[in-house]
């Protein structure tokens, strides 16, 4: 594997969610602003078990976050993000290392990730394991979401997380990444890194994360995430067990329909972010992928406030002006993105939404942005 050589990242394809920020109208919030999101025992208790192994005190720790052994006996129960993000802080304050969330993650254990973690392992391929690490994400926590994009250079493993200011985050999402390194890698021949990408700016102190990853290093990213070669998305994975993972996605089905539910539009708008690089959504298509029927669909939609198409073109518009404010992309590549299949037909929709082309957008946020500094 090459020596790693620390940059910067400079793809930006996708947007963090309107509907996160509640910017989208006729929009319910997704569960990256839910006031009441959660987190699994499990993943809480193998954040736990890494700590000690660490040299911290569980019994400090279980104290200071105002938890009990009693309340993580039951691996399926919940705790709450604010309660385990106090932990992520203590872990970042206690563990005087040059990087904890990366400490962490090493000694984070798959299995300990309950269903999910069992469901990766013994997926066919590290695409269905990808597919039900998004399907399945909040049984582990509520914490952020992944998404999966194909880019150039290779396939984009992305993790945007909840409160992307806190300190505690940094060290929460390092713990991630270094985990998610440290499952795949056994489970898949000849598995390496092409880049990995982190949001924080470049620290002095390389090493930990040349040990973990092995590959070239990008700061001050617009999104946490891994890039694997594209070979690897087809490639089987060496303990996969068809009959073991029916009955795993039986009992996270379960699991997950009893989680507080999310609004259908939310679930569009999720599904829409990840097929709209791939071309024109197919209504039918996204219906399916609900387990709903298009009648069914835009019933549930109705009952919202909203509709399909407005879900769509809302999406398209906020895709559309974050990459023309970060100036990165032409807007022909832009049109691409966003499904449209000749650019005309994006600078069209793009009259409509804002009165301007793409090019007199660009060009006005280019000149407040002047005004501003």
């Amino acid at each position: 594997m090459a020596d790693c050589q620390p940059g910067r990242c400079h793809c930006d394809l996708h947007y963090r969610k309107a509907a996160a920020l509640g910017k989208i109208p006729g929009m319910q919030k997704s569960s990256l602003s839910h006031p009441h999101a959660s987190v699994s025992a499990s993943i809480t208790l193998a954040v736990l078990h890494a700590a000690t192994r660490l040299g911290l005190s569980r019994e400090a720790l279980l104290l200071d976050c105002g938890l009990t052994e009693t309340q993580l006996l039951d691996p399926d129960a919940r705790v709450p993000f604010t309660v385990q993000e106090h932990l992520w802080q203590l872990l970042g304050s206690r563990l005087h290392l040059t990087e904890p969330g990366l400490a962490i993650g090493v000694n984070l254990a798959p299995g300990p990730f309950s269903v999910l973690g069992y469901l990766l392992q013994s997926s066919q391929t590290l695409d269905d394991a990808l597919k039900a690490g998004m399907r399945y994400q909040r049984l582990v926590g509520e914490g952020g979401e992944i998404h999966v994009q194909e880019l150039a250079e290779g396939l984009q493993i992305q993790y945007r997380p909840l409160h992307p200011g806190q300190p505690a985050t940094r060290t929460r999402v390092m713990a991630l990444m270094a985990c998610w390194v440290q499952m795949f890698d056994p489970l898949l021949d000849d598995f390496y890194l092409i880049s990995a990408q982190f949001a924080h700016g470049q620290p002095d102190d390389l090493d930990p994360y040349r040990k973990i990853f092995a590959c070239d290093l990008q700061f001050d990213c617009a999104e946490y995430a891994i890039v694997l070669p594209h070979q690897l998305r087809n490639a089987c994975l060496i303990q996969a067990n068809q009959p073991l993972q029916a009955l795993l996605r039986q009992h996270a089905e379960a699991l997950l329909a009893r989680l507080p539910g999310t609004g259908i539009s939310t679930r569009v708008v999720a599904l829409l972010g990840e097929q709209l690089a791939h071309g024109e959504p197919h209504r039918g298509e996204l219906a399916r992928a609900l387990n709903l029927s298009e009648r069914t669909l835009q019933r549930r939609l109705a009952d919202e406030g909203c509709s399909y198409q407005q879900l769509l073109n809302d999406t398209r518009r906020q895709l559309a002006e974050r990459h023309l404010s970060s100036g990165k992309l032409p807007a022909a590549e832009i049109a691409l993105l966003l499904g449209y299949s000749e650019p005309s037909v994006f600078f069209r929709a793009f009259r409509q939404w804002t009165g301007l082309t793409p090019g007199e957008y660009r060009a006005r946020v280019s000149r407040q942005g002047e005004t501003s500094s």
